[in-house]
């Protein structure tokens, strides 16, 4: 994290768009407006990591939010409607590109817009969900950086059974709703079945879901679980994460930053890295690049992460190999 206080990270981006009264908008001059659409709360401190890289992105590239930009950032939660309404304010606003955070948000954008630019700083797989026919040269309004690629699943299965050798049966906690994630359970489901694992499946609707979720993955037997990382299982990492720990479930998450929060492994993208990656596709929109010049772009390094206090707590002796593996320990 970078150790600021909320009020300095507000004044440092100029403060929000949505802050500001109508009739100060009114006055600006006629500068570039980037719309910014995300479903975690205002207040997530990961966010405002995540938004931070991108803001500080964007003024290397010499673009500053209130002297030659303007960003309108909307907070719209997991709901699909609200998605939509968000989307729809944006684009009344005729912005320069609106930047997307999730599948849910990538969603609600690209059906209510097939013209204004769309960069998604997290993206699924974009050709089977539909929202292009080329990775090289998209071939729609949307362009941006995916979480995966084809070897994740694998990759992530393999681990766990490095790290919990007698492993027989894993479980795999995930949403349906999202589109990516049923791909997301059908790779692991051959990753599993390749590795000669049972893998029961935990779907959730809701944040209610996770503790009885949890309580049959315990009930059953399951060895480890794999986390899908989707805007309800992030927003609620950290009950994730501590009901883990109480049951001495080994839990496989997605990103760095629930391994700092006290899971105990993570295998996946640098997510400020993928911010900082949208800004510079920002940068070449407002400089006239068209979408189809930018093409979507799968992670450059995958980061394995392991919590050693983690492990002590529920009794795991982390191989060495992955130790030696791992770009972060936290002891």
């Amino acid at each position: 994290m970078f150790g600021i206080r909320r009020r300095e990270f507000i004044t440092l981006l100029g403060g929000a768009a949505v802050a500001w009264p109508l009739t100060a908008r009114a006055q600006q001059p006629a500068i570039p407006v980037i719309g910014f659409l995300n479903p975690y709360p205002e207040t997530d401190p990961d966010l405002n990591e995540w938004l931070l890289a991108f803001k500080l992105r964007l003024q290397e590239r010499g673009w500053t939010d209130g002297r030659n930009l303007r960003m309108d950032i909307r907070f719209v939660g997991h709901d699909d409607e609200p998605a939509r309404a968000a989307a729809a304010e944006l684009i009344a606003l005729a912005p320069a590109a609106i930047v997307s955070t999730t599948s849910t948000t990538n969603r609600a954008v690209f059906n209510a817009t097939r013209s204004v630019p769309i960069v998604a700083a997290v993206i699924g797989d974009p050709i089977p969900l539909g929202f292009t026919e080329s990775m090289s040269r998209p071939t729609a309004n949307i362009t941006g950086f995916t979480t995966f690629n084809d070897a994740l699943a694998g990759k992530r299965v393999e681990m766990l059974r490095e790290m919990i050798p007698n492993i027989r049966k894993a479980a795999l906690m995930y949403v349906p709703v999202n589109p990516q994630q049923v791909l997301l359970a059908r790779q692991t489901t051959e990753a599993a079945n390749a590795a000669g694992l049972e893998l029961l499946s935990l779907p959730l609707k809701v944040a209610d879901d996770i503790t009885p979720a949890l309580a049959r993955a315990e009930r059953e037997q399951v060895t480890a679980v794999i986390i899908a990382a989707d805007p309800l299982t992030l927003t609620h990492h950290r009950a994730i994460i501590a009901e883990c720990t109480m049951r001495k479930l080994p839990a496989m998450h997605t990103f760095v930053f629930e391994v700092r929060h006290g899971a105990l492994m993570g295998y996946g993208v640098d997510i400020s890295e993928n911010y900082r990656r949208a800004a510079d596709y920002v940068d070449r929109i407002l400089r006239g690049a068209k979408i189809a010049d930018l093409p979507f772009q799968e992670p450059t390094n995958m980061t394995l992460a392991i919590n050693l206090r983690t492990a002590r707590a529920i009794q795991i002796a982390v191989p060495p190999t992955l130790l030696a593996f791992a770009a972060e320990v936290i002891e």
